[in-house]
């Protein structure tokens, strides 16, 4: 992953869109245990965890869940609200990072991975691969692997802001959604992305990457909010 724009940005956050970003997560989460009904025994491993948006949408559930970041202050805040889960500090080099899950998983292999609403940040799609490559090796026999909220050359900004303000009206958070474009306004955000492009990934890239890796890729639709993003599960071939 880059050292540069969206990587220090994230680094840096404190509180970025939170009410907008929370519901998403929430939806996401509703959404994939309609797909995998989770059980207490499953182990989650949350990759790019933020501010536990995930770990706060599973708190009245019994899982086991491992979150991480590369931002310190999230990471502290998780482990603060969720004292069971486990939560690590990361980088944005996957060689280091390779080093960090190597010690502080020692070998713990998980029933579900999550890539949530991150990968639009990586540098290139051969960050996507490095990643992949790393985490595919935590994934238990019969795991799988999520990558939700892709944005590839089918994504419409104006179909996703309709999307999140629909689903803000029919929650009563209409204040919550005009906090997320005024953000995306005026905020450093907007700065940082007119210098450095979100990341588009498309399906054909997903799939030659899981190829290359020895995955199977198949995709899914409606797990988030934004309708014109995409999401993949990938898993081990039998």
């Amino acid at each position: 992953m880059s050292t540069t724009g969206w990587g220090n940005f994230w680094q840096d956050q404190r509180l970025s869109f939170y009410a907008v970003m929370k519901m998403a997560t929430s939806y996401f989460v509703s959404e994939f245990e309609k797909l995998y009904p989770l059980q207490p025994t499953d182990q989650l491993f949350d990759y790019g965890c933020g501010p536990g948006f995930v770990a706060d949408s599973l708190a009245t559930r019994i899982i086991q869940l491992t979150g991480a970041d590369i931002n310190d202050f999230f990471i502290k805040e998780c482990r603060k609200n969720h004292p069971a889960s486990r939560f690590l500090l990361i980088t944005t080099d996957t060689a280091t990072n390779k080093k960090i899950l190597g010690e502080a998983l020692n070998g713990k292999h998980f029933d579900y991975i999550l890539l949530l609403s991150i990968i639009q940040y990586f540098k290139s799609a051969n960050d996507l691969d490095e990643v992949i490559g790393m985490l595919r090796h935590y994934l238990k026999p019969q795991g799988k692997l999520i990558i939700a909220d892709v944005l590839d050359e089918n994504t419409s900004s104006l179909k996703d802001a309709f999307s999140l303000l629909m689903y803000c009206i029919k929650r009563g958070r209409i204040g919550a959604f005009a906090g997320f474009i005024s953000y995306l306004l005026f905020s450093d955000y907007r700065k940082i992305s007119k210098q450095n492009k979100l990341l588009l990934v498309s399906e054909n890239t997903i799939r030659a990457i899981a190829t290359r890796l020895g995955l199977h890729c198949e995709k899914v639709n409606g797990l988030t909010l934004q309708r014109s993003r995409s999401n993949y599960i990938l898993s081990h071939t039998r």
